[in-house]
């Protein structure tokens, strides 16, 4: 008796099994066939009962919600892109939010388009439904793409609304609550106005297979109550533009083929499926900041400061405590009111106008105090000052530089040898006026007759001179000078000033207001 080897007899049973489970399969294939109902091609439009029809309708075994629908010319022809139309339904914008740089804003958004696989009966009314019928029949993928945080709205369900038509017309409604991302220019704050899109486009499908308009009547509409706190909405305007993602690409590595299955020529490069142009609807939100707190809160309030500062020019030069007081506690004032203004702005590196009016009333507060200083160091010389004019440009010249000792005959008060033996000015003599040297036996006696000088054969040791006043300012004898004493010069400087800094600080206004508004 011939008995197999073991290696033969392993290959038949290996046979066998093999045969048995492809049986099972096609067993099984056919009873699953069998079990299937085939599609009921009665026309169950007809029903009076819409939920029926819309099971109908959208029975998979002929409507594939995956398959975006088709679009028919007016020759019947089939082809091209599917038409989205849309509609924006403002309910409430809120509050922009400058350093997160977005607002939220609450919507009601509607998109419109033709399936022809949905049209029924037109005796029959419109099919509406939510969620169910939302996730049986096609929907356009699109999103917000300035999205920061959005969800749909509802209270226990999500008010979600999708309405099909008899002729196949599909209406989807959604109510949203957005945020959305703003950038802003604030080169002008407070001043500043602000345009925040709301931007949807398409995800799923480019250009060549969706495309989003604007509905031709009305496509965005405002509550005719909405009212903002900060803002106020001064236009809203649409428009339809196509973004364009370009083709990026991107080289295999090794490890992709690192079995050699792909060949060399197609080892080089692959794109991405989202390359290519896509459909873009906007929706422009123009805002313009109100004014009224900043002005109130801030601008009155350090234009006060800087007056008050300028109270110090009037008040004299030797006052130390007084002025000193005046100008700190301004310019202490003035920063703690600067600090809570803008502090809520992200920060960016351009200079805004609310750090220009900053930077220009903090000087003149700061001039003033400097002012201060220099006329206080002036009123506390003791030398008379000469000039040729009595204008800015001498006096100052005069103050700022060092005067050299002069080689004529002169003493502290501005006396010339030449007065030596004149007679003194008539009047009543101070202590500080009267300055006669008697350093011998000579009498000089002073009375109603003018004071005299006598002088010896011998060396001149008695002489009186002549003290001007204060008050007096005179030509000098030696070139036409004009003398001034120090106390003169800082009271001149003061009367300067109060015209001066209130003169720039309103040139500063025009120039500064104008900039803000134009």
């Amino acid at each position: 008796m011939n008995e197999h080897p073991p290696s033969s007899a392993a290959a038949v049973r290996g046979a066998g099994l093999r045969t048995l489970a492809v049986a099972v399969l096609m067993c099984a294939a056919l009873c699953v066939r069998t079990v299937q109902p085939a599609c009921n091609e009665d026309n169950a439009a007809d029903s009076g009962n819409r939920v029926e029809m819309l099971m109908w309708l959208t029975d998979p075994c002929r409507y594939d919600r995956w398959t975006r629908p088709t679009p028919t010319d007016e020759n019947g022809k089939t082809g091209g892109p599917t038409r989205v139309s849309a509609r924006v339904y403002v309910y409430f914008l809120g509050s922009v939010e400058a350093q997160q740089l977005h607002f939220t804003a609450h919507i009601l958004i509607r998109y419109r388009w033709q399936d022809d696989r949905l049209v029924h009966s037109s005796s029959k009314s419109s099919i509406s439904g939510e969620n169910k019928l939302k996730e049986r029949v096609w929907m356009p993928h699109v999103y917000i793409v300035n999205e920061h945080d959005s969800n749909i709205m509802g209270s226990g369900r999500q008010d979600i609304l999708v309405t099909v038509q008899p002729d196949g017309t599909v209406l989807y409604s959604a109510r949203l609550k957005v945020s959305l991302l703003c950038m802003m220019n604030l080169q002008k704050f407070p001043f500043d106005e602000q345009t925040c899109p709301l931007i949807l486009e398409s995800w799923t499908y480019n250009n060549t297979h969706l495309e989003l308009v604007w509905e031709h009547d009305s496509p965005a509409v405002l509550n005719s109550n909405l009212r903002m706190t900060e803002y106020n909405l001064v236009s809203i305007w649409t428009n339809e533009t196509v973004s364009e993602y370009a083709l990026i690409p991107a080289s295999t590595n090794d490890n992709d083929n690192k079995n050699g299955d792909i060949p060399e020529s197609e080892n080089v490069h692959y794109y991405g499926k989202f390359a290519g142009n896509y459909s873009q609807l906007v929706v422009n939100f123009e805002l313009e900041r109100e004014v009224g707190h900043y002005i109130m809160d801030y601008y009155v309030p350090s234009i006060m400061l800087v007056v008050v500062s300028w109270v110090s020019f009037w008040l004299d030069p030797n006052a130390v405590p007084g002025r000193t007081t005046l100008g700190t506690s301004t310019m202490l004032t003035f920063i703690t009111l600067s600090r809570n203004t803008g502090s809520s702005l992200p920060k960016v590196s351009y200079i805004k106008a609310t750090e220009i009016w900053f930077i220009v009333c903090t000087a003149f507060i700061f001039g003033s105090l400097v002012e201060f200083a220099f006329v206080n160091t002036i009123w506390r010389r003791k030398k008379n000052v000469e000039l040729k004019k009595v204008n800015s440009k001498h006096i100052f010249k005069s103050t700022l530089t060092p005067q050299m000792q002069r080689k004529s005959f002169s003493v502290d008060s501005g006396i010339d040898k030449d007065d030596i033996g004149q007679p003194m000015t008539s009047g009543k003599l101070s202590k500080r006026d009267k300055a006669t040297i008697n350093r011998s036996r000579n009498l000089l006696t002073v009375g109603n007759q003018d004071p005299v000088v006598c002088p010896d054969p011998e060396p001149l040791e008695n002489f009186s001179i002549r003290v001007p006043t204060l008050n007096e300012t005179k030509p000098s004898s030696g070139g036409g000078l004009f003398t001034l004493t120090p106390q003169e010069i800082a009271q001149w400087i003061d009367r300067r000033s109060r015209v001066a800094f209130p003169a720039a600080f309103l040139v500063f206004n025009c120039f500064y207001w104008l900039y803000v508004y134009i």
